[in-house]
């Protein structure tokens, strides 16, 4: 039997919003609060930066749990990537224990793959670089190269040619990835697609857009893994209205949500965690799987499509 998941307290942070952080046993990674119940049933959420709620006070796992009356837990880590959450056990446990599981789509950058390894929680940061992409790149200097944006875009710069090889090995890693985690959380899975850019535009280029190198192409193949897939549309221009943030930070701030696009993406997946919920053990029946569309209008969602694809 699974003993019980005890969270414990853990030091916050001096920054201008409390996060109410704490830590699980054997786990490195602090999450943010408030502590909930891992006991009764309860809703996952897995993602990045944006899942995790930086700079807002309430991220749409708090308001998920208004809307429905459940139990969400937020497991969201600031500038993770599938490297993480393919590799850290109690996370997969935890989404495995929970009735659904909201995991957002990451970029395919932020992972260790063939061609070179990044931080086991701060996916971001680059670690080493494989003999493959040394002789691809022989007068690239990796050393003085410490984060995977510095370093794509270095490669990019260096050999239009060589980066396109880059790019492959990246979408053919996250397809591999991305299929090994849904395998291993044994709960009904939410796709969440948040993004400047439509899902069906493809990403060969390095850019701004989040996730960056996945398209549709890639979320066809995981097709049937999963139970509906939700496409959130950021807009362009995102204001500082109601992030709380230290002043320093608000170049950062700038670029992440605010409380409109939480709020989109709680009225989107809110009525889906619902209807799953309610009809629990069809996990992964790909007669299912739908697609749907939102976007930002004056901070209302507005659902563009529903269709299954």
């Amino acid at each position: 039997m699974r003993e019980a998941i005890v969270p414990q307290l853990d030091e916050v942070p001096v920054e201008e919003l409390d996060y109410h952080y704490y830590h699980l046993p054997d786990c490195r990674i602090a999450f943010r609060g408030p502590l909930q119940s891992f006991d009764a049933p309860f809703v996952a959420v897995l993602g990045g930066t944006e899942a995790f709620g930086k700079y807002v006070a309430c991220p749409f796992s708090d308001l998920v749990a208004d809307l429905t009356g459940r139990t969400v837990v937020n497991l969201g880590v600031a500038q993770a990537g599938l490297s993480l959450f393919s590799e850290e056990q109690v996370l997969l446990d935890l989404a495995s224990k929970a009735d659904v599981t909201v995991l957002q789509i990451l970029g395919a950058q932020n992972m260790s793959n063939r061609l070179y390894s990044v931080h086991s929680r701060r996916n971001d940061r680059f670690l080493s670089v494989s003999p493959a992409l040394r002789e691809l790149y022989p007068t690239v200097e990796f050393t003085d190269i410490h984060f995977t944006g510095h370093l794509l875009s270095t490669l990019r710069r260096t050999s239009e040619a060589a980066f396109a090889v880059v790019v492959e090995e990246l979408k053919w890693a996250w397809t591999q990835r991305m299929r090994r985690v849904l395998s291993l959380i044994d709960s009904e899975v939410i796709l969440l697609w948040l993004s400047d850019r439509k899902l069906s535009k493809t990403s060969d280029s390095l850019d701004e857009e989040e996730p960056r190198f996945v398209d549709w192409s890639m979320i066809e193949e995981l097709e049937g893994s999963f139970a509906h897939l939700v496409e959130v549309a950021m807009p362009p221009d995102r204001s500082l209205d109601g992030k709380l943030y230290p002043a320093q930070e608000e170049e950062a701030a700038r670029l992440l949500p605010g409380p409109a696009v939480h709020r989109c993406i709680a009225d989107a997946i809110a009525p889906l965690i619902t209807e799953l919920g309610n009809n629990p053990g069809r996990k992964r029946d790909a007669t299912r799987v739908s697609r749907q569309s939102f976007s930002i209008n004056s901070g209302t969602a507005v659902n563009k499509s529903a269709t299954s694809p």
